[in-house]
């Protein structure tokens, strides 16, 4: 009964502002102003807008058609990522043409003769010349830098970074601000890894399992850009403490015609290829993409675990210890098909269908060594070989509608998504004495699926004076099941054991914002959501159930306050929740190694961050620069709490810490000349953690640095490294690490396609990797050397003939709400 309740009321808050709002007028034509009225016809006008120094396209200039005789603009357009610009529908006479572009010197192209109703005329070239006064009051924007600082995000322009190139998505990110990304792919936003990643705004069942294998799968050239929102306000999930990402791929910009890529690259650790082809007429558009990844590596490993721990007294004190060699192979594809259909003028409907798939392989051949008191356990040191395989496969659906008001940005859009993903992990190990076979066989299996619906309504309200108002409602509902199954052979003798496990959250929310302007200076964002949560749980072979409700108001406030047109002052303010998912709650016990085992915490509890956050950002000549100090606490923080059982270290989850971080975000960017540019970011922060039974502090920073520069005739080369301080955690640390690439490129095809060297960490072969945990009774020391030195050599081609259309509005649903897995393979399925 709770749930239809609050499912009328939130349906009532939307409907009762949409019967407040102003109906669509039916359409009119438009009144022209004096002068300004001009017959049209078939005829088109096109041509290229270039930079007259460097010769490089100019994108965003803008074009007007101008009639000689009353000296009035008739019609208009914008040029492309490559300068091109076409008017289409121009009848025939003589006109003038006006090319401008801040920065750039207006460019008048007189007496362009159109002779007939279907003429075609290139006016070819068009050569702006830099207005040396401006250069010296603003920044030029003729080419979208490298990193972009909005009101509400910080926008990374992968898409400009040939680094990327032949890489994948964690190495994408590794470059993005405020982000830190270990060699496992494991990602933090401010030294926290309660974040949300998003591809293109929506969630996907590619992340339904660990963030770090799903950013593996999606491969560096499809990426355009990446956009980090540190202080979602109320319109977003109340999920991720940190804040969210959102990975936005390339895609169809809203252009008539045929057009797609291809890519490939070949390389020592990874290989992939990609496609995509994009085709638009009128008022329908398909796109379809598809890509695949292989990637193959190896290192070696170390882990020592003392029970109990030195400066402990102990009559006997056992050590294990475990090394070895390791190989890890995967391969992932993925594809996806999607259409928009623009019904009428004012409503429009999208759809899409993605599809991923892939395994992740590794083998271990370990050797352990117990002794206690100094003496060796004969039966406990032995050999073993590992073997762990991971398969994943996702299906997204979503269909979105969109109807749009007379009034401009009024607008109702109503999307729905449903996603299905399974997952079958195998843990395989076979024990045994040097020249002997196998005495233990282990087969640990665990298959499982999460099947999820998301509904929502969204409605935008304009007001005068740049006044906004935005309500919305949205139900997601998530069913989790998990089927594992033990099996142990000790020689003639078989143990099974199976445990099952499913798991419903239904979350139910309403959201409302208002925003404003004061004096056009200063703008004003309030919000409110708030969401209902109904959790159910059943370990069914043990004939436990459990099940949680509970409710949270989620407030939103954000200032921005901008001065002289240069200087912007940032102050937000909201609070988050993270809800556990399967990856921490599932009790499956995942033997990842002999005496080490993963089991996840049914009884987990939601935790609730306030996070406050002032920033700064300001540009002169060719440099720009932001910072932003912030700070988050939150209660009843989830920490991977260790534990003996016997002679086993079990790693399981607990709400048993306050969490406290203090911190300072840097980016700067600078163009000493024209053709170098020169970036960096940093993070300095202090985290204090705090139990019952630990506490841990302590200071921590990564840097990032960048540089790019083009030497002219398509030949560029790009720099980025980054180091990463040693990482505290509640009982212990993670040691430092860093890494460089570099890369260089040649365009070819007059600029629609290119072949590039890139090279991984070329002057070092490996990266050692430290973990110490510090825990009551034992300690633990793991070493993993990870050789990630690498070359790869890739190739692109753009191909297809596209012409400006109008673009098209299109919303998509943002799932938020749940605390994801960091990579550790625990728990079976995520």
């Amino acid at each position: 009964m709770k749930k239809n309740l609050l499912i009328i009321l939130l349906g009532l808050s939307t409907t009762a502002v949409l019967a407040q709002a102003p109906q669509a007028r039916p359409q009119q034509a438009q009144t022209a102003q004096p002068g300004t009225l001009a017959p049209k016809g078939n005829a088109r006008v096109s041509g290229v807008v270039v930079d007259a120094d460097t010769k490089q396209p100019i994108e965003f200039a803008t074009i007007a058609l101008i009639n000689p005789g009353t000296g009035k603009p008739i019609d208009g357009t914008m040029a492309d990522e490559k300068g091109r610009f076409t008017l289409q529908k121009v009848a025939a006479g003589k006109y003038t043409l006006n090319v401008s572009f801040l920065g750039y010197q207006l460019k008048a192209v007189e007496n362009v003769a159109v002779t007939s109703d279907n003429a075609e005329v290139n006016v070819g070239t068009v050569s702006l010349a830099t207005d040396t006064k401006k250069l010296s009051e603003v920044v030029i924007t003729g080419e979208k830098p490298l990193v972009e600082e909005k009101i509400d995000r910080t926008v990374y322009n992968a898409e400009k970074d040939i680094t990327n190139t032949g890489g994948n998505a964690a190495d994408v990110l590794q470059k993005v601000p405020a982000l830190s990304v270990d060699t496992d792919g494991n990602v933090q936003l401010r030294g926290s890894a309660n974040v949300r990643v998003l591809i293109n705004n929506k969630p996907s069942s590619i992340m339904a399992g660990s963030v770090a294998d799903a950013l593996k799968q999606i491969p560096a050239d499809m990426i355009k850009s990446v956009e980090v929102i540190t202080s979602p306000s109320a319109k977003y999930d109340a999920e991720g403490t940190a804040g969210i990402i959102n990975i936005i791929t390339k895609k169809d910009g809203g252009l008539e015609g045929v057009s797609g890529s291809i890519s490939a690259t070949g390389g020592t650790r990874s290989s992939n290829g990609n496609g995509s082809v994009n085709v638009r007429r009128g008022k329908f558009g398909v796109n379809a993409s598809a890509s695949t990844v292989q990637f193959y590596n190896h290192g070696d490993m170390s882990n020592v675990t003392i029970s109990p721990k030195y400066g402990q007294e102990a009559a006997s004190r056992r050590i294990r210890e475990q090394f070895g060699d390791t190989r890890m192979r995967g391969g992932f594809m993925n594809a996806q098909l999607g259409f928009d259909y623009e019904i009428t003028p004012k409503n429009s409907l999208s759809g899409s269908i993605r599809r991923n798939a892939g395994q992740f392989n590794m083998e271990n051949s370990q050797r352990q060594l117990v002794t206690e008191g100094g003496m060796e356990q004969v039966d406990e040191s032995f050999l073993t070989d590992i073997k762990n395989r991971n398969k994943r496969q996702g299906t997204d659906m979503n269909l979105d509608f969109v109807h749009t008001f007379e009034k401009p940005g009024q607008e109702l859009a109503i999307l729905s998504q449903y996603t299905i993903s399974d997952a079958d992990t195998r843990n395989y190990q076979d024990r045994y004495y040097q020249g002997e076979g196998p005495f233990y066989l282990q087969r640990n299996n665990n298959d499982g699926g999460n099947n999820e619906f998301t509904f929502q309504a969204d409605y935008v309200h304009p007001f005068e004076n740049k006044t906004t108002l935005e309500i919305g409602a949205k139900s997601i509902f998530r069913d989790v099941s998990s089927d594992g199954i033990y099996r142990d052979v000790f020689g003639d003798r078989e143990e099974t054991e199976r445990e099952e496990f499913v798991y419903n959250q239904d979350v139910y929310a309403s959201y409302l914002t208002y925003g404003f302007a004061i004096q056009k200076k200063l703008n004003v964002k309030l919000g409110g959501r708030f969401e209902q949560t109904e959790i159910g749980a059943d370990l069914i072979t043990a004939g436990q159930a459990f099940s949680d409700s509970y409710s949270n108001f989620i407030p939103s406030v954000a200032f921005s306050y901008t001065l002289k047109e240069k200087h912007t002052l940032k102050a937000n303010f909201t609070q988050r929740i993270q809800r556990p998912s399967l990856f921490f709650l599932n009790p499956f016990d995942q033997e990842q190694a002999p005496g080490t085992v993963v089991r996840g915490n049914p009884n987990l509890d939601a935790e609730l961050t306030n996070l406050y956050e002032l920033g700064y950002s300001t540009f002169f000549k060719t440099t720009s620069i932001s910072s932003s100090l912030y700070m988050r606490q939150t209660d009843n923080a989830i920490e991977t709490v260790p534990q003996m059982e016997g002679n086993t270290t079990v790693l399981t989850f607990a709400n048993v810490a306050v969490n406290k971080t203090y911190g300072i975000s840097l980016f700067g960017s600078v163009k000493p000349v024209n053709a170098w540019t020169i970036g960096g970011s940093s993070n300095i922060y202090f985290v204090d953690l705090e139990s019952s039974q630990y506490q841990n502090s302590g200071w921590m920073y990564n840097i990032n640095m960048n540089s790019s520069y083009n030497f002219g005739k398509g030949f560029s080369a790009q720099f980025n490294g980054g180091f990463n301080s040693r990482r505290v955690q509640l009982q212990g640390s993670f040691a430092a690490f860093s890494y460089h690439t570099l890369a260089f490129k040649k365009e070819l095809f007059e600029g629609k396609g290119g072949i590039s060297l890139g090279l991984d960490n070329p002057f070092r072969e490996s990266m050692k990797m430290k973990n110490d945990v510090n825990a009551i009774d034992y300690e633990q020391h793991i070493r993993i050397n990870n050789y990630n030195r690498g070359a790869r050599v890739s190739f692109d081609y753009r191909f297809g003939k596209m012409e400006k259309s109008k673009p098209r509005r299109k919303r998509s649903i943002r799932n938020d709400d749940t605390k994801q897995g960091d990579g550790n393979g625990a728990g079976g399925v995520q």
